[in-house]
């Protein structure tokens, strides 16, 4: 349509210790986060890949909500507030990510124990793949 302005993704990069940390919202919220340890890694291209109709702008401010909750996430600390996201999911994916925010920093679950706590005990192939597509990794570990 002539006229029609692309939606608009804000992606901002931050270094904590030696990874760096790929951030993307929208106006609605937290959208996803990449990592890696290469310097060179240009942040918008990283985003344009995966979000190629997209209008992509550098914010801090936009990002700013998501920056604070990585870094408390990344340190070991509590969550100030809860983080509005915009990130599509399926409910059983949710659910999976929602069991995983609630076990206790430093500690582990297998992916059947996790599915158990997601209300499906035979869901463990399935909180693998919700994991490994997980958009926001150092939010919900």
């Amino acid at each position: 349509m002539a006229g029609t302005s692309a939606p608009e993704i804000y992606f901002w990069r931050i270094k904590l210790d030696r990874l760096y940390v790929h951030m993307a919202s929208t106006k609605k919220g937290a959208l996803r986060i990449g990592m890696g340890l290469d310097a060179s890694v240009n942040t918008k291209a990283f985003f344009k890949k995966r979000y190629p109709d997209f209008e992509l702008l550098e914010s801090h401010e936009v990002n700013d909500p998501l920056q604070e909750t990585i870094e408390a996430a990344f340190w070991g600390q509590p969550l100030q507030e809860a983080l509005k996201m915009d990130v599509a999911c399926t409910p059983f994916q949710w659910a999976a990510m929602k069991a995983i925010a609630d076990i206790p920093f430093g500690e582990t679950r297998t992916y059947k124990e996790v599915a158990d706590m997601a209300g499906s005990p035979k869901g463990a192939r399935a909180v693998g793949q919700a994991m490994g597509r997980n958009p926001l990794p150092l939010i919900f570990p």
